[in-house]
């Protein structure tokens, strides 16, 4: 009878207890783990951080999993804070025990009674030190081993332990104290981070190294004493020096983080595809190149992998630090006049159209396309110029004439199909020119398409990026590969040999009212495409495209791995001999006919003949009525000779009073005068200013100087040095 009271006692007591933690449980749930938002780290494709990003409170929490960290400091925290964590209930009852009598009789907290689940509880649940709060803590410690694995909650502890200061979690003090992932930690820098969390602020080793020794040391023991060390590892240890990172990480592609945090907002990390060297030897040639540009002008560059089309590196403005250069815009997604940088679509464009080859004869001249009237950028014609040239120079009557033949609309419907949106009302032939406003990024999407049989296709920027669409063609891989040879055909400035040497094809662009400069790149395995400009689009007036950014992208370009790829020429293209004025294939046209003949890259041996400015085919072997009437109103009949066209393509340009390496002297020398190979409208630049007059006063310069003489499009640099 006796027995059966107490079984029903006992029985009743624990119904009671259920049903007091079931009303309780009801009516306070768990909260959430991490109330005040995720802190996201951004990381580059080696897992070093690029710019991590507190919460709400502004704390900085790295998400890892246990199989993220180091699994000596696992074992290391598991034997010194809570040796039975996987087999209790969230409470150990011995260790509570314990620390009730040790306090009882040294009326003091001598060993705490807490398991990992308990100070989880704790840390999302701050309760008052009295018994109260411990027994609250206590049901939430429950809670949390009801809802939770083991895993789920020894993860907790690992992002939510603090380490002092606005740093939780391991992975955030391994980085800020150690410079390094948790998974890399050595024995000794694990024993200190074990012990931390228990008196983050007292024992933080970058206020009180001596104290935090101590403590790491108590670890060590008590590590040697459960035989997770040996007595000799242990000697060892104890005997080392704690060795702080104490230089802080560099802010790397801080604006293209700050663009990722704002889209994944709640994210707690965002392992990028950024090359971590690249990108620091990137951001320090950009700081270099500061020194070169004018007030409040910045630059930005963007790297593409072609075969992966994965974004390498990301610099959005010219230094993160520095506010007159408004450093806080991010220009590689900042909408711009993109100048003459579509040219090349057209061109690939006309080619798929049967409508050029390489060497098909174009027209320079005055022109009227239904009231658009383009001008070259320096007011001269060139009359009759292969499209090859005419490319490579960026002329801008040839391109519209092409542009003209193809109609804008289906010039950009071609382009949109693969998700190439330009901001402006509606399609028009100035779109060629510039009037429009698109993306670096943009242009170094659609650049890539020429090293990818004309494929535009989505760019990675985030490592587990799996479900992207498909590429897009907007070339054929015949007029790809063409338009590629006619760009790297050009010749680059003049510049220090390159330590890798590659085929690069690149073009320039220059806006309306020289408020932004381009110069785009691609080699087989790379795309590099630079802005250069202000921010605020305030003009740099007697700036080029060629002499800010082109310089500038193939420094870019200096910083790169060698091309791992060639591009192979596809079948259907083959070498064809045409002959101008008709633009036929040599085979077609009379011998008397045939008054030049040239070398053309071809689609199929389609040579079609050549075409008049308004897009109609010649149906005669002789030079296009207009072209011809040009030709003979400038008076100089011999330029209706081919000898004499041919003549006329070339505006190139070379310095001819000093030569690169060479080396002056004040003391012997005064003023340098600056001379070309080109007699007028010449453009001299001295480290990349303008200068009114074609002279170098030797007393404004000292060390490294940059002599540039422009002419049109073309520009030619020497580097001579100058001493006292």
């Amino acid at each position: 009878m006796i027995l059966k009271k107490a079984l029903f006692t006992v029985a009743a007591t624990i119904l009671a207890i259920i049903m007091a933690a079931i009303v309780w449980h009801t009516h306070n749930p768990l909260p959430a783990i991490y109330p005040h938002g995720p802190s996201t780290l951004v990381t580059a494709s080696n897992e070093r951080t690029l710019r991590s990003f507190g919460d709400q409170l502004g704390v900085h929490r790295y998400q890892v999993a246990p199989k993220d960290v180091d699994q000596f400091y696992l074992s290391a925290l598991l034997h010194y804070e809570d040796q039975w964590f996987y087999y209790h209930y969230g409470v150990n009852p011995f260790s509570l025990l314990r620390a009730a009598g040790q306090w009882l009789r040294y009326g003091r907290v001598i060993s705490g009674g807490s398991t990992l689940t308990m100070q989880v509880a704790r840390l999302i649940d701050p309760h008052s030190r009295t018994i109260g709060g411990k027994l609250h803590q206590i049901a939430r410690a429950i809670q949390l081993e009801w809802h939770y694995s083991k895993k789920e909650i020894l993860t907790f502890y690992l992002n939510l332990a603090p380490f002092g200061g606005n740093i939780e979690g391991v992975a955030a003090a391994s980085i800020k104290y150690f410079d390094k992932l948790p998974v890399l930690l050595n024995k000794n820098e694990a024993a200190l981070l074990v012990v931390l969390p228990q008196k983050p602020s007292l024992y933080r080793p970058d206020r009180y190294l001596e104290r935090a020794k101590t403590m790491r040391n108590k670890v060590l023991a008590r590590l040697q004493q459960g035989r997770l060390l040996s007595t000799e590892q242990y000697q060892l240890l104890r005997e080392e020096p704690i060795k702080l990172h104490n230089n802080p990480q560099p802010t790397l592609a801080p604006l293209l983080s700050r663009y990722l945090k704002q889209r994944y907002f709640n994210a707690h990390k965002l392992n990028t595809t950024i090359d971590y060297s690249l990108q620091k030897r990137l951001a320090a040639l950009l700081r270099n190149t500061s020194n070169h540009l004018p007030h409040k002008a910045s630059a930005a560059v963007v790297v593409l992998h072609n075969p992966s089309a994965e974004i390498r590196a990301y610099q959005g403005s010219i230094d993160f630090q520095n506010a007159s250069r408004f450093a806080h815009v991010d220009m590689v997604r900042a909408t711009r006049s993109p100048g003459s940088t579509l040219k090349p679509f057209i061109y690939g464009q006309a080619l798929d159209m049967g409508l050029i080859h390489s060497k098909s004869l174009l027209s320079d001249i005055p022109a009227n396309f239904n009231g658009y009237k383009p001008q070259n950028l320096n007011g001269h014609f060139n009359g009759p110029i292969s499209a090859e040239r005419a490319l490579q120079k960026s002329l801008n009557v040839p391109a519209i004439q092409l542009l003209n033949r193809i109609t804008p609309a289906r010039f950009e419907q071609n382009l949109s199909r693969a998700g190439i949106e330009f901001s402006h009302k509606k399609a028009n032939l100035s779109v060629g020119l510039g009037g429009t406003g698109t993306q670096l990024l943009t242009l170094a999407k659609l650049y890539r398409a020429l090293a990818s049989n004309g494929y535009v296709a989505p760019l990675k920027i985030l490592s587990h990026d799996f479900n992207l669409k498909p590429p897009t063609p907007i070339l054929s891989a015949q007029s790809s590969w063409i338009t590629f040879q006619m760009l790297s055909a050009q010749s680059a400035p003049d510049r220090v040999v390159p330590s890798v040497r590659r085929k690069i094809a690149w073009k320039t662009g220059t806006s309306y009212g020289y408020r932004d400069f381009w110069s785009v790149g691609v080699s087989p395995d790379y795309t590099v495409a630079v802005w250069v400009g202000r921010p605020d689009a305030s003009p740099m007036l007697g700036y080029l495209g060629a002499t800010q950014a082109t310089p500038l992208m193939f420094d870019a370009f200096d910083l790169l791995p060698p091309d791992s790829r060639k591009l192979i020429r596809p079948k259907q293209v083959t070498n064809t001999i045409i002959c101008w004025p008709s633009g036929l294939a040599r085979v077609q046209v009379p011998k008397e006919s045939c008054d030049s003949q040239h070398q053309a890259w071809t689609i199929n041996q389609t040579t079609p003949p050549s075409m008049d400015i308004d897009g109609d085919f010649t149906t005669v072997s002789s030079w296009p009525e207009k072209l011809s009437h040009w030709l003979n109103t400038k008076q100089r009949p011999s330029q209706s000779s081919p000898s004499a066209a041919n003549a006329s393509v070339d505006t190139g340009i070379a310095i001819t009073s000093l030569r690169s390496g060479q080396h002056y002297y004040r003391s012997q020398l005064d003023v340098l005068p600056l001379r070309s190979s080109r007699q007028v409208d010449v453009n001299w630049f001295i480290n990349h200013a303008p200068q009114k007059k074609p002279e170098l006063k030797l007393d404004q310069y000292l060390g490294k100087t940059i002599i540039s003489a422009c002419f049109r499009s073309q520009c030619d640099k020497h580097v001579i040095y100058i001493h006292p």
